[in-house]
């Protein structure tokens, strides 16, 4: 009989609760940011459950760069659309 693999999405969980404590050093304004990341990376859980990396912590911070790269995009689009004064 082979092992059971914990399946990713509990990974993501345990991770999450993992960084609690970090979290609650964070000020109040970081805190919403961190969780803000942490949804983005779940925004991704597809993703990560194919990646089969070592460590789900790896994927989760892709995902992460992944969705501020694309924020970042959006954003040099919208200022190239501002007319210079």
């Amino acid at each position: 009989m082979g092992r059971t693999i914990t399946p990713y999405s509990r990974q993501m969980l345990q991770i999450e609760e993992n960084l609690s404590d970090f979290r609650k050093a964070l000020r109040k304004s970081d805190q919403e940011i961190f969780d803000d990341l942490i949804r983005t990376a779940k925004l991704q859980v597809q993703a990560g459950v194919m990646a089969s990396l070592p460590y789900p912590i790896d994927s989760m911070i892709l995902s992460m760069l992944i969705e501020l790269k694309k924020d970042i995009t959006k954003l040099k689009l919208h200022l190239e659309k501002i007319p210079d004064k």
